[in-house]
């Protein structure tokens, strides 16, 4: 459910404000603005004295949230429906379907001048907006106004704090974003398996719908509202070490071997680590996810290297690289 915002004082203050608008039993009532993801509409909002809460007009609210309306005869009501939400208004009657059930949100429905209004709630939890009420006005945000494009790139870090939260870092510090998950976070494999947040791994190439607004920090941060998984690393355990190229060499046999020094990326990973390159080892740029080749890596350059938990004993230790993900592009 969204959040509906209603200050404390807004309803009894609109109570005692000047009335402009005459509803369908003659009662003056106070008309307020409404404004759809930033765009006002023509039609106001009312407060209901006699249920002290705010109503707005059905049908051009729904529609500029992309619902479709339509009026059924059989029940008398306006009938809403976008996607899964299917549900309808009918006045004088506190009963709203939704998800197969009936809901009760503690206001009717009205018939006001041949328009159906409802109570804000019903945009709240029936058309799962959030909503905004003041003592003049009406906001309505949609979710999906408030997602930000589509994010694919690869998991470079995992942080989870001591009361459990996890956070994922996608693409590196200079390149990526910091998703924050929480309880409302859908997270899925490709096929549409539902995954838990300790599914994900390091290496992982995912595709992340997350909120708009972000912080100025470095990396940006934000909520993550899903996260689709569309392929992981072979190793079952991964392991990676974020740092610089300190060298990258090619032998005779056209594999390169490159030597990243830097910060261990879980418990068991070295900071500093000798890996072989071959012709399984995926390659990608974090600015723009283009695949790379070997011979584009470069000494100094910031990467994420991934491989598996199998290393000599040798300082510093050696394994085979099975993806990097390079922060830097020259």
């Amino acid at each position: 459910m969204k959040t509906l915002r209603t200050g404390m004082m807004t309803l009894a203050a609109l109570a005692v404000l000047g009335t402009n608008v005459v509803s369908a039993t003659s009662e003056p009532v106070k008309e307020l603005s409404v404004n759809i993801n930033g765009v006002a509409i023509a039609q106001a909002a009312i407060f209901d004295k006699q249920q002290q809460t705010v109503l707005v007009p059905l049908r051009p609210v729904a529609e500029s949230l992309g619902f479709t309306v339509g009026w059924n005869d059989q029940v008398k009501a306006a009938e809403v429906q976008k996607g899964a939400i299917s549900s309808y208004a009918k006045a004088g009657e506190d009963r709203y379907p939704f998800a197969k059930m009936y809901k009760t949100l503690g206001a009717e429905p009205r018939l006001l001048n041949g328009s159906t209004y409802v109570p804000v709630a019903f945009v709240d939890e029936i058309l799962q907006a959030e909503v905004n009420v003041s003592d003049s006005a009406v906001t309505v945000v949609d979710e999906e106004s408030e997602k930000a494009p589509v994010r694919t790139g690869t998991i470079t870090s995992i942080n989870k704090t001591e009361d459990g939260k996890i956070s994922i870092l996608i693409d590196g510090y200079k390149s990526g974003i910091m998703l924050h998950l929480n309880e409302d976070t859908k997270i899925t494999d490709a096929a549409g398996k539902e995954l838990k947040a300790e599914n994900l791994k390091l290496g992982m190439d995912v595709e992340a719908t997350h909120a708009k607004f972000m912080t100025m920090s470095l990396p940006p941060q934000t909520s993550a509202f899903s996260i689709v998984v569309k392929g992981s690393l072979e190793t079952q355990e991964v392991v990676g070490t974020a740092g610089k190229v300190v060298s990258i060499e090619p032998d005779q046999k056209g594999t390169y071997k490159m030597l990243v020094e830097g910060q261990g990326l879980t418990q068991t990973s070295p900071e500093k680590v000798a890996l072989m390159i071959n012709d399984k080892t995926v390659i990608v740029s974090a600015k723009d996810n283009k695949v790379l080749k070997p011979e584009d890596l470069k000494a100094d350059m910031n990467v994420y290297a991934f491989y598996g938990p199998k290393l000599t004993r040798s300082l510093p230790p050696i394994g085979t690289a099975e993806k990097i993900v390079v922060e830097v592009v020259e």
